[in-house]
């Protein structure tokens, strides 16, 4: 097979990974810093290389996290590489037979999961979201990004017991069983476990690896140099050759940690780009995912009950994903064919905030154990879209919905006229609604309880030990701006009442709209309107039905 040689640029931390070649290798960089572009498009290729016939493993906490985000711009750095799409590699199927390229050790039987190496090698897809893809195999190397996001317990009860075997072939390499792992700065305490792997770092074998692979790589452009002589060559071949031997023995089982910041990268992405992110970002996003601080946060906001890791899920539809295609270069499937949580029987339960700088939707769907929040919307005054836009792409989202009909909760702040038009904002969002064929039962819950009484239920509510209050969960991927929101609402306390911090709301905050409560709003209207009986917060009204 013809190879050619590319120049590749590399930052800092870039270069510093090539160097060190750790057996294992953890980075918490900033976003668009290079971690694919450099160590993990490097690690990999290097180790299908190294290795033929061996398995990697790609590890993600959610299979749709694999064919979105962590495969499009790995097979773009490949062929930045030189290594091309059914030339050196093959997606979900095997390669050509003609190519006579061998098997790999532990036989493949159905290639939907795989990505076949020109020399044999395979990566092997693993997400946590699909139980059972990391049982009874046995990998080579494992490789993983986004890894705040996995569940670190389940990935060493499933994921490291795997990463053993064929010794025998690979033993005596430095790549064999390695480890690589990155992400950008975790806010949860539940991902500080890969912050505590720099404790893990030998710093004086680290130097040394560093110091021999400068000075080898010093040799090896003396040894290619055209003017080099033949004795010259075969003394530095000697060299090259016991240089290699001592950075493989002090390789093996070392630990490398870093962290970056996106500024590493500025001679690529310029200034103008920070300036950007600094004006759309949050405040708290900037920091940990651009500027890579570390900001772990401490929950005491309005919210401050709110878990991701126990009332969060990821579900998508793999039945019809896997028809798709291994991975999707233009992002997302934009409709309701990819969620695993929606019961296309039923009915959507739905609730607005009506505000002038944002209008927000949050959909819910009642389970027998918990009520899951599916899904939260949002359309900005400043793109100027309207409260109809937001419920025209509601319609547009839920369009393969079978049942299109909707239990719409709305409170006072609904009884209003916007700027725009006649019509109440609740009679806008049922005209809407209508005028695209669903059916809209509308329940008027009248004013939601006070702050302080919001407050102590959804301490109730998130603590789930009174058995009264139906526990709440959020789709982790389509709820995540409400998430967002729930997480970053604050309180404050006048005399003995907790009230609501919407100092975020004001014109003048820097917080972006959708940051700010106003999709949390909308999600008490909801769980309070769907559960308002029950917890005894019914208001004296009747439902009005409309069909």
């Amino acid at each position: 097979m013809v190879t050619e040689e590319r120049k590749v640029w590399l930052n800092r931390p870039q270069k510093i990974s090539e160097l060190v070649q750790a057996n294992e290798e953890y980075g918490v960089w900033g976003r668009a810093t290079g971690k694919t572009d450099g160590p993990i498009s490097k690690r990999t290729s290097h180790q299908a290389t190294v290795m033929p016939r061996g398995t990697t493993g790609v590890v993600a906490a959610t299979y749709m996290q694999h064919l979105d985000r962590t495969l499009p711009p790995l097979f773009k750095s490949w062929e930045a590489r030189g290594y091309i799409k059914d030339v050196h590699y093959w997606v979900r199927q095997r390669p050509p037979k003609k190519l006579n390229i061998p098997d790999p050790i532990y036989k493949v039987m159905d290639p939907q999961h795989y990505i076949f190496w020109y020399t044999g090698h395979v990566f092997y897809l693993i997400s946590q979201d699909r139980p059972g893809l990391a049982n009874a195999k046995t990998m080579d190397a494992v490789v993983a990004d986004e890894v705040k996001f996995l569940n670190f317990a389940q990935y060493v009860e499933e994921v490291v017991p795997a990463n053993r075997g064929n010794d025998n072939l690979f033993g005596h390499m430095s790549e064999h069983h390695s480890v690589t792992m990155f992400t950008d700065m975790p806010t949860k305490q539940q991902a500080k476990w890969i912050l505590e792997k720099a404790e893990q770092v030998d710093m004086e074998r680290v130097s040394q690896v560093v110091g021999l692979q400068i000075e080898y790589n010093k040799m090896y452009l003396e040894y290619q140099h055209e003017r080099t002589t033949r004795p010259r060559k075969d003394y530095l071949r000697r060299k090259l050759t016991n240089y290699y031997i001592a950075l493989n023995e002090l390789r093996k089982g070392l630990v490398w940690y870093s962290e970056a910041s996106t500024l590493e990268n500025i001679q690529i992405l310029g200034p103008e780009k920070f300036k950007q992110w600094e004006r759309e970002l949050p405040q708290m996003v900037y920091d940990t995912s651009i500027l890579n601080l570390k900001n772990i946060a401490v929950p005491d906001g309005f919210f401050h009950m709110l878990d991701l890791e126990l009332h969060g899920y990821f579900n998508y539809n793999y039945n019809h994903i896997d028809n798709l295609g291994l991975y999707l270069p233009d992002g997302v499937i934009k409709d309701c064919r990819k969620d695993g949580d929606l019961d296309r029987t039923k009915a959507l339960d739905i609730a607005f905030d009506y505000n002038a700088a944002i209008k927000s939707l949050v959909i819910g769907q009642d389970k027998a154990n918990f009520y899951p929040t599916l899904k939260s919307m949002f359309v900005l005054a400043a793109d100027r879209k309207v409260l109809s836009d937001l419920v025209d792409e509601f319609c547009e989202y839920y369009q393969f919905h079978e049942r299109k009909e909707v239990n719409y909760y709305y409170d006072h702040t609904a009884n209003v006229t916007d700027s725009t038009r006649l019509e109440t904002l609740h009679e806008v969002v049922t005209n809407q609604l209508r005028k695209n064929k669903w059916v809209v039962n509308k329940h008027y819950i009248g004013q939601t309880p006070e702050h302080d009484i919001r407050y102590r239920l959804w301490e109730e509510v998130f603590k789930e030990k009174d058995r009264k209050f139906k526990p709440a969960r959020f789709n982790r991927d389509n709820a995540e701006q409400l998430l967002i929101s729930l997480q970053q609402t604050g309180v404050k306390k006048v005399g003995n009442v907790f009230k609501k911090d919407k100092s975020s709301e004001n014109k003048n905050s820097k917080v972006r709209p959708q940051d700010a409560p106003h999709l949390g709003d909308a999600w008490e209207t909801l769980y309070v309107g769907r559960f308002r009986t029950e917890y005894g917060y019914e208001m004296p009204v009747t439902d009005i039905i409309t069909v």
